[in-house]
């Protein structure tokens, strides 16, 4: 990874960070501790449900081969119950990884933390963020997830996959970055630099008042086009 691209990835052998190796460690208040002084937590993701789906579809299928055989052959329904335990061991992996996978935006940074035996972290600066793009097919777009790509400066790439409500986690990222870009731009005018960094503009599809070189509507989430000064 590029140093200036702001996207840092850790890798630890125990599944953990820190010393202490309990679960509590992987649950959702593991990024809490991760926090920069004054930094805070203003939206939280997790993965979708549909890790699960084809574990719990094959215990499903299992459950009622089992019945079947049993109400129509009297006998045998121990091979549904084998099918479906296969089922219910291989949703094992799953649930492990939903419950050790969490992503969060901060008023600062974009978090991950993801694996169980390989733990995967992801701290990248919103100031760093050059573009978010999601990526959903039918199934993502009628179940509700899909895949987040985070490019950063350098065109260094991070991708979040299968995380749950991803339209909704890119608009959080970008009403953070909007407003990190007003705080830069009330800063410089109060030290007598451009002025034009104030001025405002309507939002060519909600109509709310925007910053003038803004890139991203912090009200609708919609690109915009920044106008030149």
């Amino acid at each position: 990874m590029a140093e200036g691209a702001g996207l840092e990835n850790r890798y630890t052998g125990n599944g953990i960070e820190g010393s202490n190796p309990s679960l509590s460690v992987l649950s959702m208040a593991s990024l809490d501790s991760h926090l920069l002084p004054g930094e805070r937590i203003v939206h939280r993701a997790r993965p979708h449900w549909v890790m699960f789906l084809g574990p719990v579809l094959l215990a499903l299928v299992g459950a009622a081969l089992g019945g079947a055989l049993q109400y129509f052959a009297g006998d045998y329904w121990y091979a549904g119950a084998a099918v479906a335990a296969l089922g219910l061991i291989l949703a094992v992996g799953p649930g492990l990884r939903y419950a050790t996978s969490e992503y969060a935006v901060t008023d600062k940074r974009v978090l991950a933390r993801l694996g169980v035996l390989e733990r995967r972290s992801l701290e990248t600066l919103l100031s760093k963020i050059e573009a978010i793009g999601v990526e959903q097919d039918l199934v993502g777009r009628l179940l509700g997830y899909g895949t987040i790509t985070i490019t950063g400066t350098g065109g260094t790439q991070e991708t979040l996959e299968r995380i749950a409500a991803p339209l909704e986690f890119r608009r959080r990222v970008q009403g953070q970055i909007v407003e990190i870009e007003e705080r830069h731009g009330i800063s410089a005018s109060r030290g007598f630099a451009d002025p034009a960094a104030r001025v405002e503009r309507e939002c060519p599809f909600c109509a709310e008042p925007i910053l003038s070189r803004a890139k991203v509507c912090k009200h609708c989430g919609r690109d915009v086009e920044p106008l030149a000064r």
